[in-house]
């Protein structure tokens, strides 16, 4: 039976523990904070969420892990934010050079290098490493609230896919399963520059058709891509029938449609601000970290990876340049 442990303890990363926790799974929180730390052990209750944690969950305090022995029974979890993926790596190396393999949750890229995540791990870690990315349309209280739910599983070892699927799944929570890492990745990274855009479009009194053409958009920058990427890396290769089979995944085209069309994503709600005059830096300011801001600058400036593309560049001349959204959004259409 597998040991899942998860570094971060974000809502989404304590959502899933409690999930895994709750159908039978023997789960490990590693945590740096030490008054959270402290704070789920004494109660094992978690007040935003309303999780009361089960016998199966234990919390650990992360500066430990090196002591933690790991093995191939052991599925390690990293969910932390994307500004914590790389350092949580280097300040745990030796342990983590030492496993088998590593999945994580999190959204978005190394805004630092410019790198994806897979490719953090194989420059800081190996190559070799299996690497397991799940991502999708969902919110960590729709998971504890057992709403329906379907996202997708990437993995470069089928054999650790169904042993998530086969420790997850339930009838509201399905892993749909693929084997295109890269194009998860892209997909998490671009709804968030898609989600901002979005929200200007409503802000500047453009219809619900101008999003669904913005989908469109984005779908294809997702394939433009992941394509550039999978050129410089033939591990990854794939076929054009899986990657279209990625275009319709819960990761791409479900967490495009969540993130445009509702209010409860953080970066349309920086959309609906970006109207003539504003003052992106102040937004910024107010609203603190807004994921798709700071993935445009990155795509932008790190265009030997990622080319060039529309969609990054009517964000970041509205987001950077300072350029009016109506004008901006209005070419990107033509």
């Amino acid at each position: 039976m597998s040991l899942f442990r998860i570094f971060g303890a974000g809502e989404w990363g304590l959502a899933i523990a409690n999930h895994l926790s709750s159908l039978g799974n023997i789960t490990e929180v590693y945590i740096r904070d030490e008054k959270k730390l402290e704070s789920y052990r004494n109660s094992n209750f978690h007040e935003h969420l309303k999780i009361n944690f089960d016998d199966n969950i234990s919390f650990h305090n992360i500066n430990r892990i090196s002591s933690a022995k790991t093995d191939n029974t052991i599925i390690n979890i990293i969910a932390t934010s994307s500004s914590g993926f790389l350092p949580i790596i280097q300040d745990n190396m030796e342990y983590f050079k030492s496993c088998e393999s590593l999945t994580w949750i999190t959204k978005g890229l190394d805004h630092t290098s410019g790198l994806l995540f897979h490719q953090i791990l194989d420059q800081t870690l190996s190559r070799e490493i299996h690497k397991c990315i799940i991502s999708g349309p969902s919110f960590a209280k729709d998971l504890v609230c057992k709403k329906k739910l379907e996202v997708s599983i990437a993995s470069t070892d089928n054999l650790l896919t169904d042993i998530f699927i086969s420790a997850m799944n339930t009838d509201y929570f399905k892993l749909i399963p693929t084997n295109d890492i890269i194009g998860i990745e892209v997909s998490g990274v671009l709804k968030n520059i898609s989600a901002i855009i979005a929200g200007s479009l409503t802000a500047n009194e453009f219809s619900d058709e101008y999003i669904d053409e913005l989908i469109l958009i984005s779908k294809k920058e997702v394939q433009r891509i992941s394509r550039l990427i999978i050129s410089s890396d033939p591990r990854y290769t794939l076929s054009d029938k899986e990657l279209t089979k990625t275009l319709d995944s819960p990761a791409c085209i479900g967490d495009l449609h969540l993130t445009c069309f509702y209010n409860t994503s953080r970066n349309r709600q920086l959309g609906l601000k970006l109207i003539k005059d504003c003052n992106v830096d102040k937004l910024i300011s107010r609203m603190g970290t807004v994921e798709g801001y700071l993935s445009t600058a990155t795509l932008f400036n790190n265009k030997n990876i990622y080319g060039d593309g529309p969609l990054v560049n009517a964000a970041n001349d509205i987001l950077y340049k300072n350029l009016e959204p109506k004008l901006v959004l209005n070419s990107l259409f033509v």
